[in-house]
């Protein structure tokens, strides 16, 4: 047993080079991003309100001066009254519309049936999915919809109001993404995958659909299913910014409807075997990594527990990567417009000294959800400042 935990303890390294493989694949593979053959694309927030968010994302991303045609959707629920500002279509869901879907997952199928209509389920249409609370930059639209891929996707950040306490337990997200993403859906396989920035052909998306009985982690089951159905995977090395949770409360609502909406998606067969095996097995070893990488920051320096000396070394520059790994994600959360260097790293060094609680936080939220079981319906948190909101 004590060989597993030092085995796993030693994972970083493997973290590590998943990054930098990542990262240079990325690099090698810039040519692929203007030679898409996209025509236009479609930028779509599924949203059930959340005005001055989406009208915020709407104009930021206007001000961009994007060099391609573009129109931007606005998908929203029977009821919700259209006070977006700069959306060149709003789409109500009607009632009566069936799908297998649910909430968020039922209307992008809604929109997805509106775009068939359209004669927008073409290769040349490239479709750009956003939550109401997430920012891309200018490159990333740029790059996704220039990439040669069926379906890709980029690192998200909470760049959003970064350096609150709970924006740094998001930095365990662009943690992931750099780690895990960028390896396996650079690969062309993802493991997790983020609706935040996720972006489609309109031809795949007629393909793969998002007509799922799902009601949370569409974004998983589409993206595991697209590869399933012989949909090319990619991954571009550009920023998805996000808005973190802005109570605790928030943060375990959030993360609760992302770990039922996981297991309902694999318990139930919605993703194909292989793509299960492969987050499952990731999931469980994330999850037993994180703890025991905390549980190493208090016995080894307390000398509680010593490795065996000729591996000490090796478990040290192991911890010394996993620190510098979240170093990485902080900086780049760090920057933002208007951000001072000074600021962006102090930010950065805060972020990592809260590397073992955040990442202890996450496991326990983890658990807690867990316990606490699935939750009886699909819960929303709040997207801008408790100041902000209307």
């Amino acid at each position: 047993m004590g060989r597993v935990i030092l085995l796993l303890w030693l994972y970083p390294l493997a973290e590590s080079a998943t990054a930098i493989i990542g990262f240079g694949r990325a690099l090698a593979r810039r040519s692929k991003l203007d030679q898409s053959g996209a025509t236009e694309a479609i930028i779509q927030i599924t949203t059930i309100g959340n005005y001055e968010t989406v009208n915020e994302i709407i104009a930021t991303v206007r001000s961009y001066d994007l060099p391609f045609p573009y129109a931007f959707w606005v998908v929203v629920e029977p009821g919700i009254p259209n006070h977006y500002v700069g959306a060149d279509e709003v789409l109500v869901v009607p009632e009566e519309f069936v799908s297998l879907a649910r909430y968020k997952a039922r209307a992008q199928d809604y929109s997805r049936q509106v775009r068939a209509e359209r004669g927008l389920d073409r290769h040349d249409v490239k479709i750009l999915m956003l939550d109401d609370d997430s920012l891309p930059t200018r490159k990333y639209c740029i790059d996704v919809v220039g990439a040669d891929y069926d379906i890709c996707e980029g690192i998200l950040t909470p760049r959003r109001g970064y350096g609150r306490f709970l924006s740094h337990v998001d930095d365990l997200r662009t943690f992931n993404c750099l780690t895990i993403c960028s390896f396996w859906q650079g690969i062309g396989h993802p493991v997790w995958v983020h609706g935040e920035g996720l972006c489609l052909r309109g031809s795949a998306e007629a393909i793969v659909t998002w007509n799922y009985p799902v009601m949370a982690s569409e974004d998983l089951t589409v993206g595991q299913n697209a590869v399933e159905r012989g949909l090319t995977w990619g991954f571009v090395w550009e920023y998805v910014q996000l808005t973190s949770p802005f109570t605790w409360h928030d943060l375990v609502t959030q993360r609760r409807r992302w770990i039922w909406g996981n297991i309902h998606a694999l318990r139930h067969g919605l993703v194909p075997p292989l793509g299960t095996a492969i987050t499952v097995f990731r999931w469980i070893l994330g999850l037993t990594i994180e703890i025991l990488v905390v549980i190493a920051f208090a016995l080894v320096p307390l000398g509680i527990w010593r490795p065996p000396s000729g591996l000490l070394p090796i478990l040290l520059v192991s911890l010394a990567l996993w620190i510098l790994l979240f170093g990485v994600a902080a900086w780049i959360s760090a920057e933002g417009e208007g951000v001072t260097l000074p600021k962006r790293i102090g930010n950065t060094l805060v972020g990592v000294l809260l590397a073992p609680v955040t990442s202890f936080l996450t496991s326990a939220v983890l658990i807690w959800s867990l316990f606490k079981g699935r939750p009886k319906k699909f819960e929303v948190i709040a997207k801008a400042a408790p100041s902000v909101q209307g």
